[in-house]
This record gives C-alpha cells, structure tokens and sequence, in this order.
C-alpha cells in the first residue's frame, strides 16, 4: 500500500508540474504577443496606403502590400533620410567606444584599485541615476552654448568618453567577480595599472563590454531629447529627430513615417536578435558581486 501511495503522489506531483510548465508556457506566449504586436503593426502599417491606414474597423494587413513606401520613403523630398542615418551611425558609434572604454576605466578604478573615498565616490555616482536628463538639459544647454558646442554632436558624444554611471556600475560589478590574484599577477610581471586593465581585465570583461556596447547603442542610437536640442541645422539632425521632417504643409505622410522607421528600427532588431545570448550573459555577470 505504501508504494502503490508513493507512486500515486508522484504521479500527481509530476501532473502538477506540467500543469504549471503548461500554463508557464501559456503565460509567455500571451506576453510574447503582447510585446511584438507593437512591431508587427508598424511592419504593417509600412506596407499600407495613406487612407488604408485610418480605415475603421482596422485590418491587420491590406492587400496589395505597398513595397513602394520604401523606395518613397527614402527619397521623400524634405527627408534626405541618407544624411540623418549616417549622422546617426557617426554619432552612435563613437559614443559606444567611449561608453566602452570610460566605463571600464572608470569600473577598474572602483573595483580594483585602493583609493581613499572609493567607496562614498561610488555612491555617489550611483546617485545621479535618479536624476532625470530633463532636470540637468537647462543647465547643460547654457554651458554648452558658452563653450561654443551648439548646433554640433560634441554635447551628445563626450558623456559617452566620461563614463555614465550605470555603465560604470554594471562594469564595476562584473569586474568585482574577476580574481583579485591576477592583478597581483599581472603587478609581479612589472604591469602598471593601465596595462593591468587592458591587458588582464578587458578580456575577463569582454560579456559586461558587450552588454554596455549595446545599451549605449541603442541610448544613442534612439537619442530624440538631445538631438533636438542642441542640433539646429537640418542636415546634422540625426535619424531620430529627422522622421519629424515627414509633416507636410497640410498633413503628415504617415505611410511613409511607418515605411522609414522600420528602416531605422531593423538594425536594432538584427543586432540583438544576433547578440542577445551575450547581452544577457554580460547582465547577468554584472550582478553576481555586491
């Protein structure tokens, strides 16, 4: 009777089980649709005419597909859509080599070296990431303008080469799990501090790297504030901001707003879609040390 039981019990235990992994599963994929229905509807409405687009009731797709919103899109007559995403790929590329190499600079500093202040510094930096960009964007605005960097992508580009602190903190954490005693190694060896960072830890680091590379790509990358702000001249503005030279004298082109942002949007998407086993991993180091 005492196993006919036991195995009464762990059969019930298991249905148990794949009733939760089932309804687990059910969860996810409800969630799952949520979160890509947003992307599937721009798709869509990218490949629907003008007055398509505000039919009531609305329908998911509309035959014929017009592929030719592409095309219209890219030479539409007051969006040089080339010039914006080349200034958008200069912009996001030098900010993600300066948000790689100050972050970890500055991480090194606050995990592996001995200062005094170290620990309240950190604090401190860590800090500032409850304040809004909105409250800072006045004074900043007044500063650059004095120094002359108006209508140019510096205000944009060198907080990227200062270390913004939650680049700083994720590098800092992943760098505090790496063994203390290949410093001391490296040290040995005659190493100074700098050749120990780039030669011994940046390789140890290279998941958390990857993880601020693509967080700092798509900061930038997807930067409207900034862009509106501190660039006057049209054809400096990046792709962000230059999707709004869609509005017309009368109306906006919708059709061809949906057509170009998924251009602008695809990159992104690939780019992860190829990368998220990493970007997660460098996450997920980042928080094993408090």
């Amino acid at each position: 009777m005492t196993v006919v039981k036991a195995k009464a019990e762990y059969h019930s235990m298991k249905s148990q089980r794949r009733i939760g992994h089932a309804l687990a599963y059910i969860a996810l994929c409800i969630l799952a649709i949520i979160f890509v229905f947003p992307i599937f509807w721009l798709l869509s409405c990218s490949l629907k005419t003008y007055e398509s687009i505000f039919m009531y009731p609305p329908k998911l797709i509309q035959f014929p597909l017009q592929f030719i919103n592409y095309p219209d899109a890219l030479t539409y007559e007051t969006f040089p859509f080339l010039t914006f995403i080349l200034n958008s790929i200069k912009v996001t590329l030098v900010s993600v080599v300066g948000a790689v190499l100050s972050s970890s600079l500055v991480g090194y500093s606050f995990s592996r070296l001995k200062w005094r202040g170290r620990n309240a510094t950190f604090m401190l930096v860590v800090l500032t990431m409850i304040i809004p960009a909105e409250v800072v964007i006045t004074p900043l605005y007044l500063l650059y303008n004095k120094i002359g960097w108006i209508d140019t992508y510096l205000p944009m580009i060198v907080p990227y080469f200062c270390g913004k602190a939650f680049y700083v903190f994720m590098m800092r954490q992943a760098m505090m799990g790496i063994p203390i005693e290949m410093d001391e190694s490296a040290r040995m060896d005659g190493c100074t501090s700098l050749q120990t960072w780039w030669i011994i830890i940046m390789p140890q680091a290279k998941l958390a790297l990857i993880a601020v590379g693509i967080m700092a790509l798509q900061d930038q990358w997807n930067n409207y504030l900034e862009p509106l702000i501190y660039i006057n001249s049209q054809m400096k503005q990046t792709i962000s901001v230059g999707l709004t030279y869609f509005s017309g004298s009368y109306q906006t082109q919708w059709h061809l707003v949906y057509a170009a942002a998924v251009l602008v949007v695809m990159p992104i998407l690939i780019l992860f879609a190829f990368m998220q086993k990493y970007f997660i991993q460098g996450v997920v180091v980042s928080g094993v040390k408090g």
